[in-house]
């Protein structure tokens, strides 16, 4: 709002509080006026205010596209870990299959289903973020908080695949201790 504006507002003002059957306003009361003017957000002008609304949109977009990214990095990086030691995992079993015990066979069979899980649970996380990004770009009242339990959702089932990763690594450093020794030179 530049000056002519602002005396225009000021203006008005006096002159509904001379209809009103005022004929004096006191100093006090002018600047409580003046400070809940400043305070309004009046005292922009057009060009500022498009531009403060444009930066705050702008400052949004990047928000979402940052959030976006973010999101699609950690579902990435679990689908990666997971998949990648199930099939280290496989590759390992091939060579050793042989030379475990049955309670070997069992932890490795246990490992590969949790490992499995895991790979199943970012899938479905990758599903419910698509959902959530959908329902935040809707503009219906629901919509919003559909988003929120659809993100919250995907949240958890990240965290419960690193969580199922997490216990595949033990139950494979258990299976470890699990081979059937065999002596190639006899000790007697």
């Amino acid at each position: 709002m530049d000056s002519h504006q602002t005396i225009d507002v000021i203006q008005r003002a006096l002159t509904e509080r001379k209809d009103l059957g005022e004929k004096s306003v006191t100093i006090d009361s002018l600047e409580g006026f003046l400070k809940a003017l400043k305070h309004t957000g009046q005292l922009q002008s057009p060009e500022q205010y498009l531009q403060s609304e444009e930066h705050t949109h702008q400052w949004g977009v990047e928000m979402v596209r940052s959030g976006i990214e973010a999101g699609s990095q950690a579902l990435k990086t679990c689908l990666l870990i997971s998949g990648g030691s199930a099939a280290a995992l496989l590759a390992f079993a091939g060579s050793a299959w042989s030379a475990l015990k049955p309670e070997g066979i069992e932890a490795l069979s246990k490992t590969m289903m949790y490992l499995g899980i895991a790979i199943l649970l970012t899938g479905l996380a990758t599903a419910f973020t698509y959902l959530s990004q959908y329902f935040f770009a809707e503009r219906k009242s629901w919509h919003e908080r559909a988003g929120d339990c659809c993100q919250w959702t995907a949240c958890g089932l990240v965290l419960g695949a690193y969580g199922l990763v997490f216990t595949a690594y033990l139950q494979a450093s258990d299976m470890l201790t699990m081979f059937n020794v065999v002596k190639y030179f006899p000790i007697p």
